[in-house]
């Protein structure tokens, strides 16, 4: 005779459940935890990217403006601006972006507006959709506070074959990486021409607003610009 098959209890459906809550409760934040510290890792990397661009574009004057000069401008540009030596801004295989940095990072760029640069410069919304890089905005920082007088502003007008405005600097250069929330990242990210990341935990989100992207003011007015020496030690530590 075929034994007769018995379905579980309420009880034991109730008891599968709770098993399965306690499980959830307990792997569910280090998952959280993991990933954020993935975001994170990735977001420092992503910065010292940008460093190695930086020393491209000034030793190889690659915007052809014949000064040995940074880009200060935003993050974007590093992917987006064309070299004069063609003029103007056709793009294509005629006179093709920069692309010395990934172009996730250019399209996380928290800042919306685009420097014209003496017509050399292309719209990032060409190439792809704006959008955070794992979690993580990007921006150039305005102010050097470690440093005093004309020499502390970032965005400068250097000069050169073509007046392309405020958007190099011979000598420095400085950028963010800020969270969209806190549930992507505990800390935010900074570097400078010394290719050097630090980082600093945050008490609270620093990204203000919704917008997408958050704009170049969309961030606390404290994390706009390059610490001073007594913020750097209080605030900040070094990456190794």
């Amino acid at each position: 005779m075929a034994s007769k098959q018995r379905g579980f209890t309420v009880l034991e459906v109730l008891i599968v459940i709770v098993v399965i809550g306690i499980i959830a409760a307990l792997a569910i934040p280090g998952l959280i935890s993991s990933q954020r510290s993935s975001y994170e890792r990735n977001s420092s990397t992503s910065l010292r990217t940008l460093c190695v661009a930086e020393a491209d574009f000034k030793a190889n004057d690659r915007d052809a403006n014949k000064v040995a000069d940074y880009w200060t401008a935003d993050v974007k540009g590093l992917y987006t601006m064309t070299s004069y030596t063609t003029p103007g801004n056709a793009g294509g295989t005629t006179d093709p972006p920069l692309r010395l940095i990934d172009l996730s990072v250019a399209s996380a760029d928290a800042d919306g507006i685009t420097s014209p640069a003496g017509g050399e410069n292309i719209d990032v919304t060409q190439f792809g959709v704006v959008a955070t890089k794992g979690g993580y905005w990007y921006s150039a920082l305005v102010t050097d506070n470690s440093s005093n007088g004309p020499e502390s502003t970032y965005k400068q007008d250097t000069g050169g074959i073509l007046a392309m405005g405020s958007v190099h600097n011979v000598n420095k250069y400085a950028f963010i990486a800020f969270p969209d929330s806190p549930s992507f990242g505990k800390y935010v990210f900074i570097v400078n021409e010394n290719a050097a990341v630090y980082r600093s935990a945050m008490t609270g989100n620093v990204r203000l607003g919704v917008a997408v992207p958050p704009g170049a003011t969309g961030i606390l007015a404290s994390y706009r610009n390059w610490p001073d020496d007594a913020n750097m030690k209080s605030w900040w530590s070094k990456l190794d």
